[in-house]
């Protein structure tokens, strides 16, 4: 290969390199639109999520929002945090979806079981503000948490799985969908 050709084959890669890395969607470069703003933010390492918050630690709060990106309305998504062990078993949930009359709804669900019927529920925590929005194929579940100190550093889980009739349907268990495990510390 002559050295004209290894200079052009240099900076297409290169060209390519700074296009792909420009369009990457992070956490930094997101924004919401009721112009909320955070400290915090992390991606998420499968199924196109991230986690935003800003914790106040004299109050106790996390102010918070979960991002799904490149998602469907037939798809529901969830964040949870689970004090016991990295798992969904145990994990205390906040759960969204496009309802039949297409509206993004949010709520709380316990996830007590392996086959949990993801109704509303309480939590172990408060989860004082609750919403949902659906938009560009984004799902944004924005949340206040009343948590105690022991959870500012806790296991999180995160999921997606589908939705038809205002029925949340099982999760897949293979792939992305059990990687969906890590740790957050809000700190």
């Amino acid at each position: 290969m002559d050295k004209a050709c290894k200079i052009v084959l240099f900076l297409c890669l290169v060209v390519s390199f700074l296009a792909s890395s420009s369009s990457a969607q992070t956490c930094r470069n997101q924004t919401f639109s009721n112009n909320n703003q955070y400290a915090n933010c992390s991606d998420l390492p499968v199924l196109n999520c991230s986690l935003h918050w800003t914790y106040d630690e004299a109050a106790g709060t996390v102010d918070m929002a979960f991002r799904h990106t490149n998602t469907t309305t037939s798809r529901w998504s969830a964040w949870a945090i689970n004090p016991s062990a990295p798992r969904m078993l145990g994990s205390q949930a906040l759960v969204a979806y496009v309802n039949s009359s297409g509206v993004a709804h949010a709520f709380t669900s316990s996830i007590d079981s392996m086959t949990p019927s993801m109704q509303q529920s309480n939590l172990s925590f408060g989860v004082p503000n609750i919403s949902a929005t659906f938009e560009n194929n984004e799902m944004t579940i924005f949340a206040v948490l009343s948590i105690s100190s022991n959870l500012s550093s806790t296991n999180q889980v995160w999921q997606e799985g589908p939705v038809s009739n205002d029925r949340l349907g099982i999760h897949p268990t293979t792939g992305a969908n059990v990687q969906s495990v890590g740790s957050v510390n809000f700190k």
